[in-house]
């Protein structure tokens, strides 16, 4: 059959053609630390795709900004972050290079276009079987196509695993196809000592750049220069009640040195005065000198009359006139001397009281000048203050809006943070290129771990004896292995399955088992098509024709796994009453099946989550839509997985929740099947008991009431189930208190 190529690649196209377009960076989710410190995303409910690059970066993604590598480990729903680092606050999402849908399926439509010749897969194409061996492990060492069914808890897992191990030693090449591969991984060999302190710095830059955000928003509404003239108002107003103080007192102060000033000048004035009429008896010096100058004139007249008496003769007829002359001479020098005389003497009284007066006046100009300067300051400083208050009046004056805008502003720290915002501003003031230099250095850094990763993983495809992938995984290296085994392709598509086993060159082996849920095709409306109905919604067991166990016990190319280790006799009954006869229990394992009963009343998750032990479980519900209310109860709870039966990653859990309240799951049989086929120890069935007793026959509710009527079936009251406990604590702490208030005798005090 060679157009199974391309019927099966024209089906996968169809499906692309319908899917979201790829893009290089998914989501993942938001970060969440625990208490421990730890790192993780919850993808619990989630389909997980094939990743080997996982960033930490914004909501634009690694490309719009930081983007810190990290490694990663996934497990029961939860990717833990390791070798984190010190982190940028934008770093707030977790990004993966994912298989996602679109790549897949268009990695799948060309492997499947460039399979040449394929014996092994043009058989399965066929439904065409080789004789298998004695048991499923003997048949992973027989060439030809064979499939291995076994039901859930059979260790087909464990076969699978055990023979590929001994096929490498044999020297045969083996690709191992499991979902439980490294499915979810990214890993970093070292912490980078490069990457750390850029982000360190990166972190250090974010937390500036949140800090200076923070501030932008505390200060939407803030004003600087409106607080600062409102400031300086206030100011005025502030030195304006001070300056009119000082001003009336310097205008005071003034009045004083105006009066003072003007006594001054007034006593200088009287002395003039005095000086001055004192002054003018100086005219009796010039006076004297006048007198003086007469004197000697009268004198030299005296001795020239003398003489001239002298010299004339007594008979000299002028005689008498010369002696009346002399005489009047004489009495004029006498008149003059006494004159003179009183000149001199009133003259030696004056210059003693002009040396007084001129002492007083040089005093009192002195003291007129000081207080002349005194007034002239003081009316200079005057002047100032007075023109300073007209300044600050024009400038304005704060009044009580200013001062309650002020206080406000004060109150809420408005000032104080502005200035933070500015020095934040002023230190950051290259920060943008920086920032850059370090994210591209982060981004590399994380680009040269994946291309490494890639590049270990294409070595390990030519170079492994054993490969372990996924059915998302798989390359196109047709005839690279001698042996492949397809491990829990019971659900699988056969389009993805007839890849992977185009690989094998001798042996191809499919375990499976048929209790799980059927492949699906995404429209729906796809399932009409006839090559999407042959290739994508077919099995490889039903490809084959192996429909039921009893299929598989029949076809000789089957291989059949009838212990089964996991589940006990209630389960198997549950089972068995739903028609599902192949799931046989475990000898030495009993799962305790219990039916908590909601009575009709809305379900208190939270009081379910005390139920699941420790050691980890699962919640499995109906739908994806029923996810959410689970995970939010289960938010720190990590131990516990919740979600779907495809959804939900790993085969087996000490306790298992199934949630039968919102749906009957009647259209699930096979998930259903799946579900409770994963309990190990206690399966808990949450649901109305009314509706469990009138549920048909053959129905998930129906063999659940077989069970329940069989006696195999533990049935509690939820509202009950929590109550009990509490009322035994409070008991338990009765009696100790009892017990600490006993006296001796046994008595109790009080």
């Amino acid at each position: 059959m060679t157009e199974w190529r391309q019927e099966a690649a024209s089906a996968v196209e169809a499906e692309l053609e319908h899917a979201r377009r790829a893009v290089e960076w998914n989501v993942l989710g938001p970060l969440r630390r625990t208490g421990e410190g730890d790192v993780l995303v919850d993808l619990r409910g989630r389909r997980v795709q094939p990743w080997n690059d996982v960033r930490l970066a914004g909501a634009d993604g690694p490309r719009q900004g930081t983007a810190v590598p990290v490694s990663t480990e996934f497990s029961r729903g939860v990717l833990w972050l390791h070798d984190v680092g010190p982190l940028p606050p934008e770093c707030d999402r977790a990004w993966a290079r994912e298989c996602t849908r679109t790549h897949v399926l268009s990695r799948l439509a060309r492997g499947l276009r460039q399979v040449g010749d394929a014996p092994l897969a043009d058989r399965l194409a066929e439904g065409r079987l080789d004789p298998a061996g004695d048991d499923a492990y003997s048949t992973c060492f027989v060439p030809g196509l064979h499939l291995v069914w076994g039901p859930p808890g059979s260790g087909k897992s464990n076969v699978a695993a055990r023979a590929a191990a001994k096929l490498a030693r044999h020297g045969k090449r083996v690709l191992l196809v499991t979902e439980e591969a490294l499915a979810a991984r990214a890993s970093l060999d070292a912490v980078d000592d490069e990457r750390l302190p850029l982000q360190q710095d990166l972190a250090m830059l974010s937390e500036v750049e949140a800090e200076l955000v923070r501030l932008d928003e505390e200060l939407a509404d803030y004003d600087h220069e409106a607080f600062l003239a409102a400031e300086r108002r206030i100011e005025n107003a502030q030195r304006v009640a001070v300056l009119e103080d000082e001003f009336a007192e310097l205008r005071r102060q003034h009045g004083e040195l105006a009066r003072d000033a003007a006594e001054a000048t007034e006593a200088v004035r009287r002395v003039e005065r005095s000086r001055d009429r004192v002054a003018g008896e100086h005219a009796r010096r010039a006076e004297a000198r006048v007198l003086t100058q007469q004197l000697e004139r009268v004198e030299q007249r005296l001795d020239e009359l003398r003489d001239r008496i002298r010299n004339r003769s007594l008979l000299f007829r002028g005689r008498k006139t010369d002696r009346h002359e002399l005489r009047a001479a004489e009495e004029e020098r006498r008149g003059l001397v006494a004159r003179i005389d009183d000149c001199r003497r009133r003259v030696n009284t004056v210059s003693d009281d002009i040396r007084e007066l001129d002492a007083e006046l040089e005093r009192l100009a002195q003291n007129a000048s000081v207080v002349e300067r005194a007034e002239a300051d003081a009316r200079a400083k005057l002047d100032l203050v007075r023109d300073e208050l007209m300044r600050l009046s024009s400038a304005g004056i704060g009044d009580e809006a200013d001062h309650r805008y002020y206080a406000d502003c004060l109150a809420r720290a408005f000032p104080r943070r502005h200035a933070d915002r500015e020095a934040l501003r002023e230190r950051g003031r290259h920060r943008s290129a920086l920032r850059g230099r370090f994210q591209e250095r982060l981004w590399w850094i994380g680009e040269r771990g994946h291309e490494r990763r890639c590049a270990e993983e294409a070595r390990s495809w030519t170079s492994e004896r054993v490969v372990v992938t996924t059915l998302a995984g798989l390359p196109a290296t047709q005839g690279a292995f001698d042996v492949v085994l397809v491990d829990d392709a019971g659900s699988a598509r056969l389009c993805d399955v007839l890849l992977a086993v185009a690989q094998a060159r001798e042996t191809a082996v499919v375990f499976g088992d048929l209790a799980q849920p059927w492949p699906q095709v995404s429209p729906p409306a796809l399932e009409e098509r006839p090559e999407v109905a042959q290739w994508i919604l077919s099995t490889p067991f039903s490809q084959c024709g192996i429909l039921t166990p009893s299929d598989a016990h029949a076809h000789p190319g089957c291989a059949v796994l009838t212990r089964q280790y996991r589940v006990g006799p209630a389960v198997q009954a549950i089972a068995d009453n739903i028609g599902y006869s192949a799931l046989s229990c475990a000898q030495d394992r009993h799962t305790e099946v219990v039916l908590l009963d909601t009575a009709g009343a809305p379900v208190e998750r939270a009081a379910l989550v005390q139920l699941i032990s420790e050691d980890g479980g699962a919640v499995l519900v109906p739908s994806a839509e029923a996810v959410e209310q689970w995970r939010a109860v289960l938010h720190d709870t990590f131990t516990v997985d919740v979600g779907t039966a495809t959804t939900v990653t790993g085969h087996e859990f000490g306790t298992v929740v199934l949630d039968l309240t919102t749906d009957d799951w009647h259209d699930r049989v096979r998930s259903f099947i799946s579900g409770i086929a994963r309990a190990r120890d206690v399966l808990y069935l949450v649901a109305d008991l009314g509706a469990v007793r009138t549920a048909p026959t053959g129905t998930p509710l129906g063999a659940v009431n077989a069970l329940h009527a069989q006696g195999g079936l533990v049935v509690r009251r939820l509202g009950e189930v929590l109550i009990p406990q509490q009322r035994q604590q409070s008991a338990t702490d009765w009696a100790l208190t009892v017990i600490n208030q006993s006296t001796p005798d046994g008595t109790i005090a009080g």
